[in-house]
């Protein structure tokens, strides 16, 4: 092997096309940017550098896949060369290695030494080079790449590694969470959407992160209706919590080890859409990695990274005579959830109703449930890695990923889980009233011009939907919100807050109506209203089941069955959930929930039923 020594650089270049693994490495050393300075970058519109550039701009980082596309204005999406530059401070002296992945040629210089040399291109595609350069002086060094494209796709990646071993994050400094997405992925890609026989293309991937769009991933595949398996040993350099994130368009599956992750192979849509693993306990050293996806047409685009996770510091527990605040649970021993049973939940800073909303959840998300209030009324799920809030048990159905502990073992009449859950001693925040007390205020009454939700708050999208009420039925409008765009309404004894623009005031004028912002409280369980048309009869809702139906006891999958219905049987609709995607029913004296897409419907509407 030759050592080239200039200016005390010693080099050893290594091509790195398939197959190889990453080494275990120490803690790392990560060399950035001057402060300010990013790539200056020149784009021309031929292969050979030739000229004055076309197209001048600042790069965040050299991690480009611009797939059949163009890099920007004025440069073609074939027959292009670039040219970036900048300088970077080295914090410590050693052997730092240098990596670029790349379609078509690439060279790289470090100060006035060119490290990489393979201006031909590889007639594997994209190809990664390595190139590890001894004793690097400490301080600053100028860095240049240049890279050309000659057809089909354009991509290129550049890092360096120094020593400990970290790879850089070419978009700037690392982050303190311990992001991840580079390795040696082997990726195999067929022709096919079911992985059948034997790949088309195998090749070295830098990173499972692609946008294809409408194109294809590579010379063999087709645009759509194909699919793709990424493997690679990683190794964790911490034991703990860590959650993996896993973005597509198309249908997606993961392991970790022989452990299955992430399912989300069946179904999927055209849009892009994230799913999140967490292990809680993953040991630290080597695990492989594998992830499998395909795409069923449209837009193809996946994303993978992992990070290690900790918890917010309001559940590592507390003290209460010092923090002002009740100490809070560490995260229960046993895995609980809640799965999300409707759309639009909200969840809010605290327990109850008088507490503000931050966000909203939607069926079929499931969330970690990290304690609740007492009864568990309400509790407190984890939103995402920086965000917890509480939401109300109504709108969630709770299971454990433990499997046995669904079981209720003691007798106790509810799944052993339920001990599980820690309890946290805070006050439940009652819903501001209407009127306020020793105010005296005035109703109006209004009719329904189209069937409305009833909200608990004057929001479309920070309040969640309680109920419904048919068009034509008479309401007692009590209050209205600041700019008369919500109405406060009773019907059938149950309140609720209404768009404005759909109720007829039948006497009076909004100005007489009371200001409030009153938070509702939820009607009681059982409540139901009953349908009626415009002349106050009943309206029945009737249904014929098409097939064997599960009747089960929540709005969900994963509600326990109580029986089974009959197809053909006919049944009176007694209610839905907020998206109507079931349908509450009483089948020989046991009510429960059936699957709306396999009941039709030969007397009434849905939207004449009431949301339970």
């Amino acid at each position: 092997m030759r050592k080239l020594t200039i200016c005390g650089l010693v080099v050893v270049m290594t091509v790195v096309l398939l197959g190889l693994g990453v080494p275990d490495l120490p803690a790392p050393q990560v060399a950035e940017a001057n402060p300010g300075t990013q790539w200056n970058a020149e784009y021309y519109n031929n292969q050979s550098l030739s000229g004055s550039p076309v197209l001048t701009r600042v790069d965040d980082q050299v991690n480009f896949n611009w797939g059949t596309g163009s890099p920007g204005e004025g440069v073609p999406v074939d027959n292009f060369s670039a040219r970036w530059t900048k300088t970077v401070f080295f914090p410590t002296s050693g052997t730092w290695t240098f990596r670029v992945g790349v379609d078509d040629g690439v060279r790289m210089w470090i100060d006035t030494l060119q490290i990489i040399d393979k201006w031909q291109g590889s007639p594997e595609g994209f190809a990664v080079y390595e190139v590890s350069v001894d004793q690097l002086t400490a301080g600053n060094h100028d860095l240049r790449i240049e890279y050309f494209e000659a057809s089909g796709v354009a991509r290129i990646e550049a890092s360096w590694t120094g020593p400990g071993g970290a790879t850089t994050n070419p978009g700037g400094a690392d982050t303190p969470d311990a992001i991840g997405d580079a390795a040696d992925w082997k990726g195999e890609y067929w022709n096919t959407p079911d992985l059948a026989g034997s790949p088309t293309v195998t090749r070295q991937d830098f990173k499972v992160e692609f946008d294809w769009q409408t194109g294809s991933p590579a010379d063999g595949i087709p645009d759509d209706a194909f699919s793709a398996r990424w493997t690679a040993p990683v190794q964790f350099n911490q034991s703990g919590w860590w959650q993996f994130v896993l973005g597509a368009n198309g249908g997606v599956r993961m392991w970790v080890d022989d452990t299955q992750i992430i399912e989300a192979w069946n179904n999927p849509g055209d849009t892009y859409k994230e799913y999140r693993a967490d292990l809680y306990e993953l040991t630290e050293g080597a695990h492989v990695l594998r992830v499998e996806y395909y795409d069923p047409g449209g837009n193809a685009r996946i994303k993978l990274y992992w990070q290690k996770r900790t918890l917010p510091p309001e559940l590592l527990g507390g003290d209460e005579e010092t923090s002002g605040t009740p100490a809070q649970p560490a995260r229960p021993a046993i895995p609980v959830w809640a799965a999300v049973t409707a759309d639009n939940v909200n969840v809010r800073t605290g327990p109850g109703l008088g507490n503000p909303t931050i966000a909203q959840i939607f069926y079929p998300d499931d969330y970690r449930v990290l304690g609740g209030v007492a009864d568990l009324s309400w509790l407190l799920i984890e939103l995402d890695e920086t965000r917890t809030g509480w939401v109300t048990n109504d709108w969630v159905y709770l299971y454990s990923s433990d499997s046995a502990m669904n079981e209720d073992t003691t007798g106790g009449g509810q799944p052993d889980f339920v001990d599980h859950i820690p309890r946290i001693e805070v006050d439940v925040a009652p819903p501001a009233a209407v009127p306020p007390e020793g105010e005296s205020f005035i109703t109006l009454r209004g009719q329904a011009t189209d069937t409305l939700n009833l909200r608990d708050g004057p929001s479309a999208y920070a309040a969640e939907v309680i109920a419904s009420v048919p068009q034509g039925a008479e309401v007692t409008v009590q209050a209205r919100n600041r700019n008369g765009a919500w109405y406060l309404v009773e019907y059938q004894g149950i309140r609720g807050w209404v768009s404005a623009l759909y109720v007829r005031l039948l006497d009076g004028k909004v100005s007489d109506l009371l200001v409030s912002n009153e938070i509702v409280p939820p009607p009681p369980p059982g409540s139901v209203f009953v349908p009626e048309d415009e002349a106050g009869q009943p309206v029945t809702v009737r249904g014929r089941a098409l097939n064997n139906l599960n009747l089960r006891n929540a709005a969900s999958l994963r509600g326990d069955m109580l029986g089974t219905v009959p197809a053909d049987t006919e049944m009176v609709i007694e209610g839905r959930n907020t998206n109507g995607a079931w349908y509450l029913i009483t089948f020989e004296g046991t009510q429960g929930w059936v699957n709306a897409a396999y009941v039709r419907l030969f007397e009434g509407r849905v939207s004449d039923l009431p949301i339970r």
